[in-house]
């Protein structure tokens, strides 16, 4: 059931909550992809890409609609909203770490007999 937000008595409340709805969103999928063990350097970007390609098309989806209507400040805050949550996620963890690679090990040393 859709419910009207007070847009007109708060300015940008719409823009502020598209930021945020995007960071939370891609902060979750950046614990999700985190916990695969992908390839550190490469899943900041592909979070921030999924979310934001995801943010487009919801608002292309939306030019369709008879009532409602697409906004491309929306899709701005959607990206931005993206890369803050992809930021915060590399930094903020929920306890899953990404893989470090190890030192080469030669394994048990065989006793000098």
């Amino acid at each position: 059931m859709p419910v009207d937000l007070p847009t007109e008595e708060v300015p940008y409340l719409d823009k502020v909550l598209h930021l945020c709805e995007y960071l939370g969103f891609a902060w979750i999928l950046m614990q999700a992809v985190r916990a695969t063990r992908q390839p550190e350097p490469e899943y900041r970007c592909w979070v921030w890409m999924y979310a934001t390609s995801y943010g487009l098309l919801v608002e292309v989806l939306q030019m369709v609609v008879p009532w409602r209507g697409a906004d491309w400040m929306d899709a701005l805050m959607n990206a931005l909203g993206a890369a803050g949550g992809a930021w915060v996620g590399d930094r903020l963890t929920l306890g899953v770490r990404p893989p470090q690679l190890a030192e080469p090990d030669s394994g048990p040393r065989p006793r000098d007999v």
